[in-house]
């Protein structure tokens, strides 16, 4: 199975290892292309996500980023990961 997870934000890109771990193979849609490339390094820039984690899935290509939208078509379904306001406490 091949799914789509819109927004590799601190919801959808932590979605989308857990997917690829599972052995599913997610491609990542972000309007941001440095988010994009950095994953596509094996890089994360999220703090509590470690560098190894997102190395692993990539090499293993179960996860892939792009800004490119027409690759939508390419997948079974599509998770749509808004960016969600949060407070001074860092909670919706």
């Amino acid at each position: 199975m091949k799914i789509c997870i819109v927004g590799l934000g601190y919801v959808g890109l932590p979605l989308a290892i857990q997917f690829a771990r599972a052995n599913v193979t997610v491609l990542g849609l972000d309007v941001d292309p440095a988010k994009v490339d950095l994953i596509n390094q094996g890089q994360s820039y999220i703090k509590h996500i470690p560098h190894v984690t997102i190395q692993s899935v990539v090499k293993e290509q179960r996860l892939c980023a792009s800004t490119d939208f027409s690759r939508i078509k390419m997948v079974e379904a599509v998770i749509i990961c808004v960016p969600t306001p949060l407070n001074k406490n860092r909670e919706p």
